[in-house]
């Protein structure tokens, strides 16, 4: 019988062992899946932004420098397309880097006190910046079909 230190060391082997293009899945999918369904409380069937939100960015999102229908429809197809191409890992990198600037405009105009989800969505898109899109990504697909090597996807995969 193995004692409660060895079991948690051999959890902890376990742990360091997972791959990184699983872990990248994770953030990618998760908080792709996140971006997305923001996106889609603010569009109406019709795919027309909503009344609600041009409210939400009339009244509440007061984003300084631009008008609040221009701020709507830039969130909101910020948020569905490279939300999408998070999931899918396409221009996964620069998707994320996108994903991040917004995450800082919404943390530094719109909800400054929400801090603790901000740090955690940036944590995620740094970690997929870093790693790249992983081993399961539509990146990683084109990479191959156009005979490049793809090094830095699979160096820490």
């Amino acid at each position: 019988m193995s004692s409660p230190s060895g079991l948690y060391c051999r959890a902890i082997r376990c742990l360091k062992a997972t791959p990184d293009g699983l872990i990248v899945l994770m953030a990618r999918v998760g908080l792709g899946s996140f971006f997305v369904r923001a996106g889609l409380t603010k569009i109406n069937s019709d795919f027309s932004l909503s009344d609600s939100a041009l409210y939400l960015f009339r009244e509440e999102y007061k984003v300084p420098l631009l008008p609040p229908e221009i701020a709507a429809y830039m969130a909101t197809s910020t948020e569905l397309i490279l939300g999408s191409l998070l999931i899918i890992g396409l221009a996964t990198r620069l998707s994320a880097l996108g994903l991040l600037c917004m995450t800082a405009v919404i943390e530094v105009f719109i909800y400054p006190a929400s801090w603790p989800d901000h740090l955690l969505w940036a944590a995620a898109l740094v970690l997929i910046l870093a790693r790249g899109p992983g081993w399961l990504a539509a990146d990683r697909g084109i990479c191959k079909l156009m005979g490049h090597s793809c090094k830095d996807a699979a160096a820490h995969n």
